[in-house]
């Protein structure tokens, strides 16, 4: 009985920290997916303010490096003629030179702009590391946390099975007691009747002595009738 109850105990423990693995698993596992998908997307939000960046440095850089910009490359104008001049190339000039806007305010909007560029990229390759580490974390802790539900509940099995054998030997010392217990009652009847036989059946001693009286006193009235007789 004491062996089955420290296992009773042993199996409630087991099977309390066999839930607390899995609450705590499905938690973690909850908690994972919404921040991965969170991850997401920052890094989608990121990667498309990075473009929208870039376009804008394009944009401005054309605009603020006018002529000059567009001679370090082979760019060619679209609709241009062989000389690669557009029509506005071949409109007449009203200023000595072409407008390229104020270079020291582009100087400051560009610089702006790159340093948000930055941002976003910074943004970018963080937010994609902590995906990576968060996810490799997760991974070890279910990996982990499955590994004991699982040696947890092999071990709840094997108890068990140890209290059903121990149920099944005390059922069968029950019976066996209940056998002898039988048997006892049957050799104290048998042990009764013995005793009434034997010892209860005996005389006591004034018995012996009354009886004794009673014959004696027999023979002498038989004496008594005898002597009369012949008289």
């Amino acid at each position: 009985e004491a062996d089955k109850a420290q296992l009773t105990a042993d199996i409630a423990t087991l099977s309390g920290e066999i839930a607390a693995n899995k609450k705590a698993l499905m938690e973690a596992t909850e908690l994972r997916e919404a921040e991965s998908k969170e991850n997401d997307k920052t890094v989608a939000e990121a990667g498309a303010g990075k473009e929208a960046v870039e376009q804008a440095i394009q944009v401005l850089n054309t605009f603020y490096g006018g002529a000059a910009f567009a001679q370090k490359g082979s760019f060619v104008p679209t609709n241009s003629d062989r000389e690669g001049k557009a029509v506005a190339d071949k409109a007449p000039k009203v200023f000595d030179e072409d407008y390229k806007g104020s270079q020291e305010a582009s100087k400051g909007i560009i610089g702006m702009l790159e340093v948000i560029l930055a941002d976003f990229d910074r943004t970018d390759t963080t937010v994609q590391q902590q995906e990576k580490d968060a996810a490799t974390a997760f991974d070890t802790f279910k990996t982990q946390s499955e590994a004991d539900t699982a040696s947890k509940e092999q071990a709840v099995q094997t108890k068990e099975g140890e209290v059903t054998m121990i149920e099944d030997e005390l059922v069968g010392l029950k019976d066996d007691l209940s056998g002898a217990e039988t048997n006892h009652q049957l050799a104290l009847d048998e042990l009764q009747k013995l005793n009434a036989m034997c010892v209860a059946g005996e005389e006591s001693y004034e018995e012996r002595v009354e009886k004794r009286q009673k014959e004696i006193e027999a023979l002498k009235e038989a004496h008594d009738m005898l002597e009369n007789w012949k008289n």
